[in-house]
């Protein structure tokens, strides 16, 4: 089936953005936070824009469909709230969770902790980063089985999220690829554990397609994009956005960051749409 294949690749593609991260995190430009700040921010852009005009859509017209108008809406709005509430939980329950801004600030510290010439220096990086990589492994999983399901449900829809996961991932390979290559100066090293957290996304795919073979319906899809929908935009407002301030040299680059992001999204949805 060329669908499936095709929404197999976008998965893919999704999760190596997170080795692509890892390349980056091991350059020396990455010393520069005023760049991580503005990628940061562009993530949040981009997931904000795919949530608000292309997910939240697409699960108010499937819910619809399956219960009517207005309880289709409300189905809608709690499916987006209850996305929301687990990612907030496993923020509360796991220590430092999936967060990035939290990855980032044990990151930093351990940097400042290696330049002090602390004892167990290069313990205290590699820990964080290998923390860091089973964290974002297991954000990655559920984040394929929404990119495959999407794709196979709508291939703009599919294309659309495959491409703001993707932008997320950047950051998210930088922070498990610098603490690792700072303790160890072993770029190899420092990718193979990007490599392993990116396939966890192919492997939520998987899952994905466990799920459609066995006739999830209509309405199932709706609840998962709503549901995606809540978790993108409370990952960019409490995660990304906060890890952008965090990381910006002036005022203005988590805002410009921001901007580009959802007007590059917003372009890109158009032109999908379009062709």
């Amino acid at each position: 089936n060329l669908n499936m294949l095709l929404a197999l690749a976008l998965t893919l593609i999704a999760g190596l953005a997170t080795v692509i991260g890892g390349f980056i995190g091991v350059h020396k430009s990455m010393d520069r936070p005023g760049r991580l700040s503005v990628m940061l921010a562009f993530a949040a852009g981009a997931m904000l824009c795919v949530s608000f005009l292309d997910l939240a859509p697409a699960a108010s017209d499937s819910l619809s469909t399956s219960f009517g108008t207005t309880a289709g809406a409300l189905a809608t709005i709690f499916s987006f709230a209850c996305g929301a509430l687990i990612v907030y939980i496993i923020d509360k329950l796991i220590p430092c969770s999936n967060s990035v801004k939290c990855a980032m600030k044990e990151e930093k510290d351990c940097m400042r902790q290696c330049r002090r010439g602390g004892e167990g220096r290069t313990i205290k990086l590699l820990r964080s980063g290998i923390v860091i990589a089973v964290i974002m492994a297991i954000h990655n999983f559920p984040e394929g089985i929404v990119t495959f399901t999407g794709a196979m449900h709508d291939m703009s829809l599919g294309l659309s999220l495959a491409f703001a996961i993707a932008l997320h991932n950047i950051p998210e390979g930088i922070s498990i690829a610098s603490p690792i290559y700072a303790a160890t100066k072993d770029k190899f090293k420092a990718i193979k554990y990007t490599i392993l957290s990116a396939l966890a996304e192919p492997l939520g795919a998987l899952v994905g397609y466990v799920l459609l073979i066995n006739a999830m319906p209509e309405s199932m899809h709706g609840i998962i994009f709503a549901a995606t929908a809540g978790m993108m935009t409370y990952i960019s407002m409490s995660e990304l956005l906060p890890s952008a301030r965090f990381h910006s040299t002036r005022r203005r680059q988590p805002y410009l960051g921001t901007s580009a992001g959802a007007g590059v999204m917003a372009v890109s949805l158009i032109v999908i749409n379009i062709t």
